[in-house]
């Protein structure tokens, strides 16, 4: 089941991105709150039987651009489509609100992300030094969302 963001779910959230993240990577209760309470956010979460499974928070941003802010799958849920049905869906509300692309920021060592970034047709765009701290550098990605149709 494909839900929106409600502020009790912000525990989750936070045990969650320890699970997915080592710590270099991780938010703060206070920075988990921040981003999924924006007034520009996008959070779609993913409940199966009840159990919190994954979500993605997105930004609508200016200029028509929506930014994945962080994408989190419980890692006994991987390989299930969850993370592709959260992405779909974040494009589809950030397209709503009248975004016309997508941007994210992945870690260069995180082939595994990078492969489905690249599969749900993101394109890289470079590299970013030291965008998660000194020597922890990222690749920029972008996504075009003019085929969606309303």
């Amino acid at each position: 089941m494909l839900r929106g963001y409600r502020k009790t779910d912000l525990d989750a959230l936070v045990r969650l991105d320890d699970i997915c993240f080592a710590p270099q990577f991780r938010f703060t209760r206070a920075m988990m709150r921040r981003f999924a309470e924006d007034e520009k956010a996008r959070v779609v979460i993913v409940e199966q039987d009840e159990e919190f499974v994954g979500f993605c928070i997105a930004h609508v941003e200016p200029e028509n651009a929506g930014y994945v802010v962080t994408l989190d799958v419980d890692p006994a849920h991987w390989r299930n489509g969850i993370a592709s049905r959260l992405m779909r869906r974040v494009e589809e509300e950030c397209h709503v609100a009248g975004c016309v692309s997508m941007a994210l920021h992945v870690f260069t060592g995180n082939t595994a992300a990078i492969r489905f970034y690249e599969r749900s047709g993101y394109v890289n765009a470079g590299a970013v030094e030291d965008f998660y701290g000194t020597g922890v550098h990222a690749l920029a990605y972008f996504k075009s969302l003019l085929s969606i149709t309303r």
